[in-house]
């Protein structure tokens, strides 16, 4: 309740505790500017006295500091009163603490050192671990590499334990962080996801960021909902000598070597660093899946004067991994969890029918220019190469994947087909007699065609293009209380995406027809095609895109503030290269430019009541620029895309209280994100009640929220024993029920087609309050560690992962499910109960897992041995990860006829997490 007080009877009335307050702070700032001393000093590295920059300068229970420059000088203005403690904090070093007198004026602290931390620490190796488990075509794991070296607990928990269940922080995507090298964007413009086999491999070079968490403020961008990290990859930064590396793992690789050399400026005043790596496996943890992966780096940089260098950078990280694929329960039970349909043997070779191979170099050229109260960055990037996904095509053959329904026990079973116990069982022995693609049996398809033409091609797809990326930033700081953080960028990119025949498999042509449709792919072009030669289709797509940001933050002693505001805008072009016989008039040639842009802004506070406790408010509300994979339906074969009336947009609010005791440290947060107006596209074949077809399946005006609660906390009951407590209990759901279309191509040839004009309103999917897939929506871990002062640490962990949802099929949720296929007509009396029943969302059973690590170092006459060790899933438990729906029951007959067997045919697929795994790495620095 608010009281008044009215003139002349303050003596008789209460005096408000808002009134108090707002009159106890005017007063401590009048004390606080009438206190102000400043703290100047320069930081070296103790090792080999090398000046260093970026570390973070603080006074204890105000972390709004200053970083030191490119000399390695800071200076620091504070209003501290008593127990002053100066902080230096920087990655890959050990936190100082400073105790200071506050006085009048100046205190001049001269050189400060640090020490390098511990070599063997968990961090120092975290990308090692983690990048051996990204998943590019998920997109989900590759968050995992945002976090690594995140010192916040809960993030570091995510990054090592609950990333081996496809966990998503706070159920975002890896789009929503943002990925910079040297201030340069690096998020893909495709899909907005950092691609993280760019530089993968190259550890050493890369272990050097800034960051910035969720909603803070960053010095960098405009970040997304997981914040921002901008690696900075300087020789001067790269820690000065040698390092190689040896590591031996049986997941994803099983064998890595790397080696990296900086000079620092030892000579004059030009550094260089060069780093190289290879990864490799004939066959990973999963069946199949060979890993064959090089990276060089090479860097070079001149000082121009004591506040200024220009350095340039070259990346070619080039990867070729055999990929694997999700597998219903029945196959599961066929093969196990390692099991793998996409390889066959060739010879004494393991051929793997869906191959992913990148190559894309990066080239960089950066100036920097750092004064006491100015940091400005320039730069340019030039990026070409490709990206190619292997597949297996077949054209009036039999389905070449030896997972297809109608090779399984089930098929028997659900068709009732002759003796189907016998039948069952002959499926079930030939599946484990040779459950794997037979190479021979298709090139012995192909010769033995005396038409030449061929029935199995394998090929790929393929994406080559060029990117020029151009930005420029500043950091200014104004007085003791304002920083100013201000940048541009722009990027503009030029692909090729084209189907491309890699092999014949012994045939001597390609008839290049639509299978589905029986029409010309490229009616321009010759039908038939050869090994080399572009088929199906082949488009150029233009995206050009302007990044612009401003930001203001003020700090003073117990409170902080801050408001950034980020402009973007988008353009799109499609132009076919390829005319074809279902679209004549929207396949070739340019389509229309579409052009989209919003302003965004970011706001928060914080309050430091003390130097133990923090607290801060932050929200964020910005306009998403739609991205091609959910802007053009079918870009393949034609121009087509989605209406925007609204652009998408997203909200975030979180409050989070950071703690800072003597023995207990961490942050407790809540968070609430809105999505609005998004849109997703699906292709899928699916028999619906309006009938069959490959369909692409669009869902607009989609509305989800995601909420709850994260923590991470760390205790430490002594100097050598840490125990530690992180989780989080969260929900991800739809928040509306969003409208879905079919589209689909309509020839003449189509007698009885979905529907004439090749687009299907099904109206709106029932979604509302079901879960979404975005991993694990609450976990929790335990963790105990024991860090010896002989320089040898062991740890151990105990998790538990819950409420995983798997992705759902829309068609059932929608009123075209009750047609009749026949006469198209709703039907009513059907078995809704059971239907319902079996639609029903249920969690994928929780996951428990005991990881361990353990790691140790020597110095040995001026060289650093150091040996980290892991073991994940000690107990080797068999668990799913994710999962989808599938949608080829399309209406309510077939759904119930296939789900009444007690092997449906077409069950869910899932994604199954490795067993138990190690990893060893073995480093020398010198």
């Amino acid at each position: 309740m608010v009281k008044r007080v009215l003139a002349g009877e303050l003596s008789k009335q209460r005096i408000p505790s808002s009134l108090i307050l707002y009159l106890f702070l005017l007063v401590m700032v009048g004390s606080v500017y009438g206190q102000s001393f400043t703290i100047k000093g320069i930081v070296l590295d103790a090792r080999d006295g090398r000046e260093i920059e970026g570390v973070l300068v603080f006074m204890e229970g105000n972390q709004q500091g200053v970083h030191t420059s490119f000399k390695g000088v800071f200076e620091l203005e504070s209003n501290c009163l008593s127990n002053c403690i100066l902080v230096l904090d920087k990655k890959g070093y050990t936190r100082l603490r400073l105790p200071l007198e506050p006085g009048i004026g100046a205190i001049e602290l001269g050189v400060v050192t640090l020490s390098r931390k511990n070599p063997v620490e968990k961090r120092d190796v975290l990308l090692n671990l983690s990048e051996s488990d990204l998943n590019e075509e998920d997109g989900v794991s590759d968050v995992v590499g945002f976090l690594q070296g995140s010192r916040d607990i809960f993030l570091n928990r995510a990054a090592f334990d609950f990333s081996q269940s496809f966990f998503r922080v706070r159920g975002y995507d890896s789009s929503e962080g943002s990925v910079h090298i040297n201030g340069l964007p690096m998020n893909n413009l495709f899909d907005g996801r950092p691609q993280w086999n760019h530089w993968g491999g190259l550890n050493d070079v890369m272990r050097y960021a800034t960051r910035s968490l969720y909603l803070d403020a960053s010095q960098t961008s405009f970040e997304g909902l997981l914040g921002g990290v901008d690696f900075i990859v300087r020789p001067s930064q790269i820690r000065r000598g040698t390092r190689v590396t040896a590591s031996f793992s049986n997941r994803s690789y099983t064998n890595r070597l790397m080696a990296t050399y900086a000079t620092g400026y030892k000579d004059g005043n030009i550094a260089y660093a060069c780093s190289l790596s290879r990864r490799w496996a004939e066959e990973g943890y999963i069946q199949g899946t060979r890993y064959n992966a090089y990276s060089l780096f090479g860097s070079i940089e001149l000082e121009i004067d004591r506040y200024s260098s220009i350095y340039a950078l070259a990346i070619w990280a080039h990867n070729l991994r055999g990929r694997s694929a999700p597998i219903t329960q029945e196959v599961f039970n066929l093969g196990g969890r390692t099991y793998n349909p996409y390889w066959g043997r060739q010879g004494d070779k393991i051929r793997n029918a869906r191959d992913r191979l990148i190559s894309e170099p990066l080239i960089m050229l950066n100036y920097q220019l750092s004064r006491e109260r100015l940091r400005l960055r320039l730069g340019m990037g030039y990026q070409f190469g490709k990206k190619a996904s292997a597949r297996l095509g077949y054209y009036q053959a039999p389905n070449p994947d030896p997972t297809y329904y109608r090779y399984l026990p089930s098929f028997y079973f659900n068709n009732n087909f002759g003796n189907y116990s016998l039948n069952a069982q002959n499926a079930a022995a030939a599946f484990h007699s040779g459950g794997q693609l037979s190479w021979e049996s298709l090139y012995r398809a192909n010769t033995n065609n005396p038409t030449g033409k061929a029935s199995y091609v394998d090929y790929s797809e393929v994406l080559e293009g060029r990117q020029f990326t151009a930005a420029a930033s500043a950091n200014i700081r104004i007085g003791s209380l304002i920083n100013i953080d201000a940048g541009i960028s722009s990027r503009n990119r030029e692909t090729e995406n084209f189907a491309r025949i890699d092999d014949l498999l012994g045939a001597a042509f390609h008839l290049d027809i639509d299978p589905f449709s029986n029409t010309q792919n490229d009616i321009n072009g010759p039908d038939e095609k050869y090994a080399g030669d572009r088929f199906s289709y082949s488009y150029a797509l233009g995206i050009s895109s302007l990044n612009a940001y401003i930001q203001f933050k003020l700090r003073q002693r117990q409170w902080s503030a801050f408001f950034s505001s980020g402009w973007e805008s988008r353009t799109y072009k499609r132009q076919g290269l390829f005319l074809n016989a279902r679209y004549p008039e929207e396949s070739l040639g340019p389509g229309s430019k579409l052009r989209f842009s919003g302003l965004g802004f970011k706001t928060g506070i914080g309050y430091f009541p003390n130097s133990r406790i923090q607290f801060n408010l932050r929200y964020t509300k910005t306009p998403r620029m739609p991205i091609p994979r959910n802007l053009y339906i079918n870009p393949r074969d034609n121009n087509k895309s989605i209406s925007y009336q609204q652009l998408p947009t997203a909200a975030s609010l979180e409050l989070n209280t950071l703690i800072r005791l003597p023995k207990l440290i961490g942050r407790i947060s809540g968070f609430s994100t809105w999505f609005h107006n998004t849109s997703e596209i699906g292709f899928y074949f699916t028999d619906s009640g309006l009938g069959s077809d490959f369909v692409q399946e669009v869902l607009t005006n989609m509305n989800t929220r995601h909420q709850g609660l994260e923590f991470g906390l760390k205790f430490m009951p002594s100097s050598t024993v840490t125990l530690s407590l992180a989780g989080t209990l969260a929900r991800y759901q739809f928040v509306n029920n969003p409208l879905a279309t079919l589209y689909f191509d309509v020839t003449a040839e189509d007698t009885v087609p979905i529907h004439p004009s090749g687009k299907a309103d099904l109206g709106p999917a029932m979604l509302n309050r079901l879960y979404r897939s975005r991993g694990p929506q609450q976990a929790i871990s335990l963790g105990v560690t024991y860090r010896n002062p002989d320089f040898w640490f062991v740890s151990a962990t105990m998790n538990e992962l819950r409420r995983n949802f798997i992705d759902l099929s829309v068609l059932p949720r929608t009123a075209s499910f009750y047609l009749d296929p026949e006469t198209k007509e709703p039907i009513d009396e059907i078995n809704r109960e059971f239907i319902e029943n079996r639609l029903k969302q249920n969690p994928l059973p929780s996951v428990y897992l005991l990881n361990l690590v353990g790691g140790k170092s020597w110095l040995i006459k001026g060289r650093y041995l150091g040996v980290f060790a892991s073991i994940n899933n000690l107990f080797d438990t068999t668990f799913r990860t994710g999962g989808f729906e599938q949608s080829r029951n399309g209406h309510y007959a077939q759904f119930i006829e296939d789900e009444f067997s007690s092997s449906p045919s077409f069950a869910p697929k899932y994604w199954y997490g490795y067993g138990r795994t190690y990893f060893l790495n073995i480093s020398l620095s010198f």
